[in-house]
This record gives structure tokens, C-alpha cells and sequence, in this order.
């Protein structure tokens, strides 16, 4: 029994006092670690300067055309078609002065024709009661001699009669051949008198004989249906021998001379597009020639095309009275002239009605701006390379952003400054390395590794000055299927 504890003690023992010396031995044998110093993380991050450059204010807005000037023909007198333009048709063009189409005249020919004859009536009613005037004026002028006469006569049988020379029945009926000339003289005075009344009414009626004629003779001019400009057909809504009534639309046609657009966008940045006046309108200037000379906002008119750039110069012509109440948005009206013009098949359509575009406004160029990125701008914050390549990051105010470009400014701005646009935060200084790569995390400090992007810096200053479309630093870009009118870009 001792010799079997003696051998478990061994058992337990032996192992413990292997694995004390392996320990120590391998303590011995191992080499010290190697030490080595941290180093500090560096990113690679692009940079561009910041450098002062000219900036056109501009908005991008899409809509659809609509022609400038519309012509409804309505038909204002019924009757059958009997003639018709060989081309009245929709989509057929039209020049000005053109007959579209003749109504029938046979029943306002009748009606001029009756009236034409009852004032050739009343013409010879007026020269008979003339001659009639002439006529009982000559009358009642002898009357009135033969009157004087027989007073004369009445008073000389009164004489006689008293000196007893003649009856009374003599003095009697020379009294009553008085009498009745005396009474043929105040008939024809009063036919006389008669006579201005007569005129005056034979006068109305043959003025209201020419009314007649000549509301028949304009509606044998209605109908002829004369195109009143340069027109395009959009609408034919009669054929020939077809009965038109008092009313109805005939046919529609749309101005070829100009088309406009009216596109949407928010007022803050219609505002961008303004140019700071000196001194405000009065009531008498408030017209708008004026305002279009004052704001100088131009316009430039694209067709959105994946293969080929299709553009015409347009101007700003108007805005809409009032704001949208849905979407509060200002409509802008913007002309195109000559909207056929250098069409050339398969490559440069016309600019039809209904077309969705892209419209560009453009306000006045204004000097000495900070333009950055967009992605640039972190939340109201820049990230600045400084000079030992550290991370600084700074506030900045954003005037506005113009498509991926923003406009930096300050709210602190002086008295005499020219533009708003004019004063830079005091923290920035043009000439400083601005980052424009995202940094996440970004800590303030950090170090970089800064590599200069001329490339984007190239476009910021092109699109900027616009020379180039919104969106560049960025392309290409996808066009977006509309999804109604007047949509702000």
C-alpha cells in the first residue's frame, strides 16, 4: 500500500515539476517584442481652390408649349358651306389673308337687296314732299294775296252799306267769301308747318333702311372666313355642303410667329434671378417693357434629347397675376419667336404645341462669387485642407444652390455692398484648399492627403459662368419622364 501512494504522488508530482522547467526554459529562450510606433491615419481626399469667379444666376424649369395666339373661327351667320380651301385641313399651314371657306349669301343677298329698295323708297318719298312744300308754299302765297284782296273788298261793301248804297245780304256773302279764303289760307299754313315733321320721319325711316342694308351687307361678309394671320390648323370641325349654325366652332388654328411656355418655379428663386435695383418702380412705369428691360432675364428653350442638343433663344415676356394656390409656385411665361424656323428633317424639329422642354432663365452675370460644389456643403459646414494638410471645418451661409453649384454668402452684409452676393463669410478666405470629398467620420484635425481636381474645378468655373448646363459635374444625366406641366427643375 505504501508503494502504490508512493506512485501516485510520483504520478501527480513528475508532470507538475516537466512543466515548471519547460516554463522556465522557454522563458529564457524567447526574444524580446519588437516595439513599434503607432502612426496617424492619413485620407486621400479631392481638393479644388477657392478662388473668386463670375456666376449668371439661373433656374432650370420644365414645361409645354403652347402657342402665343390662338384664332377660333365661330360662325356668325348659318347657312350651308358651298366653298372651302383645298386645304382646310388639320395641321395644314394657312397665310394670312386666305379664304377658308364661304357660307351661302343667297338669303343675306335678299335681305340686302329689299333693303336697298326700301331706302330708294323713302329717297323718293323725301324728294316728292319737297316738290310738295315748294308746291303749297306757291299756293299759300297766292291765297294769301287773294285774302288781302277780299278784306279789301269787305270793308268797301261795309261802307257802301252803311251809306245805304248795298243790302246786307251783299255784306253777308262777301263776309263768307272772306271767310273761306281766310280758312284755305290757314289750311295750307298748316300743311306748311307739317312738312318738317314728315321729312324728320321719312329721314328716320331711311336711316333705319341703311342700318338694315348695312347689317346685311356685314352679314354677307361673315360669310367669307378670312384667316387674320399666319396660322397653323389645329382644329376643322365643318365640311363642305355642311349646314353651320349661329355658334358653333368652325375651326381652330394656332400662330406660327411665336409660341410660349409657361414654366413653375418657387419665388425665392425667381428673386435670384433679379438684379438689385437702386431705387423702385413708380405707377406710371409699371408696364411690361419696362419690367423686362429692368430685370433683364433671358431664356433659352431645349428639347430633351439623349442623342443631339435641340435649343431655341427665347425671352421672358410675363408672369402669371398671382401665385399658384396649390403649389405656390410663380408661373413664368417665356416666348420663343419663330418657332419653324431652321427646321431641318430627322435632326431639328419645329417647336410644337404641347412639347415638353426644358427652359433655362437667365438672369445678369455678378462678379467676384464663392461658387462650390453642392456635396460640398455638410449641414451648413465646408471642410478646409489648411496648410499643414489638417481637416478644418468651417460655418458658411448659402446664398442659394443653383443645380449642383452653391452660391456662398453671409448674413452680415455691408451697407454699400453692391449685391448681397458680395460678402464673404469673414471666415473664408478665397485661396484656401476646400475638400470635396465626403469624409465619414470627419474630424476636425484629421490628416489628409489632399489631391487636386482640376477637372472639377474646370467645370465649376464653366458652369458657373454658363458656359455649360447645370448637372455637369455630375454627367451624364438622366432625363425624367414628366409628370405635369410647368414642374421647377
Amino acid at each position: 500500500m505504501k508503494i502504490g501512494a508512493i506512485l501516485k504522488k510520483i504520478v501527480i508530482i513528475v508532470p507538475i515539476i516537466v512543466g515548471v522547467i519547460l516554463f522556465v526554459q522557454i522563458k529564457k529562450n524567447k526574444e524580446a517584442p519588437i516595439r513599434l510606433e503607432s502612426k496617424e491615419r492619413v485620407r486621400t481626399v479631392r481638393v479644388i481652390p477657392l478662388k473668386k469667379t463670375k456666376f449668371l444666376p439661373r433656374a432650370v424649369a420644365y414645361g409645354y408649349v403652347e402657342p402665343s395666339q390662338t384664332w377660333e373661327a365661330i360662325c356668325e351667320v348659318s347657312g350651308k358651306v358651298v366653298e372651302m380651301h383645298k386645304d382646310l385641313k388639320k395641321g395644314f399651314f394657312i397665310n394670312k389673308g386666305q379664304v377658308l371657306l364661304r357660307i351661302d349669301t343667297a338669303t343675306y343677298g335678299l335681305a340686302e337687296s329689299r333693303g336697298k329698295a326700301d331706302v330708294m323708297s323713302i329717297d323718293a318719298q323725301l324728294k316728292e314732299l319737297e316738290q310738295s312744300r315748294k308746291n303749297t308754299r306757291r299756293l299759300l302765297d297766292i291765297e294769301k294775296r287773294s285774302l288781302n284782296i277780299s278784306v279789301q273788298e269787305l270793308k268797301r261793301k261795309r261802307g257802301l252799306f252803311e251809306k245805304g248804297y248795298l243790302s246786307e245780304s251783299d255784306v253777308e256773302s262777301e263776309e263768307k267769301r272772306f271767310l273761306a279764303q281766310q280758312t284755305t289760307v290757314n289750311n295750307l299754313q298748316n300743311s306748311l308747318n307739317l312738312f318738317p315733321a314728315q321729312r324728320r320721319d321719312l329721314l328716320a325711316r331711311k336711316d333705319a333702311g341703311e342700318l338694315t342694308v348695312t347689317e346685311r351687307q356685314l352679314d354677307v361678309a361673315k360669310t367669307e372666313i378670312i384667316a387674320p394671320f399666319d396660322c397653323r390648323l389645329s382644329q376643322v370641325n365643318v365640311e363642305l355642303n355642311q349646314y353651320a349654325s349661329t355658334g358653333s366652332l368652325m375651326l381652330k388654328a394656332e400662330s406660327i410667329h411665336s409660341a410660349e411656355i409657361p414654366v413653375q418655379i418657387s419665388p425665392r428663386t425667381f428673386m435670384t434671378l433679379l438684379p438689385r435695383m437702386a431705387r423702385p418702380f413708380t405707377p406710371g412705369e409699371l408696364d411690361m417693357e419696362s419690367i423686362r428691360k429692368a430685370i433683364g432675364i433671358t431664356a433659352m428653350v431645349r428639347f430633351p434629347s439623349n442623342t443631339q442638343k435641340i435649343s431655341w433663344q427665347g425671352h421672358f415676356s410675363r408672369t402669371s397675376e398671382s401665385m399658384d394656390p396649390t403649389t405656390g409656385a410663380l408661373t413664368i411665361y417665356v416666348t420663343v419667336d419663330d418657332p419653324y424656323k431652321n427646321i431641318i428633317p430627322g435632326k431639328r424639329p419645329p417647336l410644337l404645341t404641347n412639347m415638353y422642354v426644358e427652359v433655362e432663365l437667365r438672369g445678369r452675370m455678378i462678379p467676384d462669387q464663392l461658387v462650390v460644389p453642392a456635396t460640398a456643403v455638410h449641414e451648413g459646414r465646408i471642410y478646409i485642407a489648411g496648410t499643414d494638410n489638417r481637416l478644418k471645418i468651417k460655418k458658411v451661409e448659402v446664398a442659394w444652390v443653383a443645380g449642383d453649384l452653391a452660391v456662398l454668402s453671409s448674413n452680415d452684409f455691408s451697407d454699400d455692398s453692391e449685391n448681397d452676393l458680395n460678402s464673404i463669410h469673414p471666415m473664408i478666405t478665397p485661396g484656401e484648399t476646400l475638400v470635396i470629398s465626403d469624409l465619414v467620420p470627419a474630424i476636425e484635425g484629421m490628416l489628409l492627403n489632399p489631391i487636386q481636381d482640376k477637372e472639377t474645378a474646370r467645370r465649376i468655373q464653366t458652369t458657373a459662368a454658363g458656359h455649360a448646363l447645370f448637372n455637369s459635374l455630375s454627367q451624364p444625366e438622366k432625363e425624367q419622364p414628366p409628370t405635369n406641366s410647368g414642374k421647377e427643375g
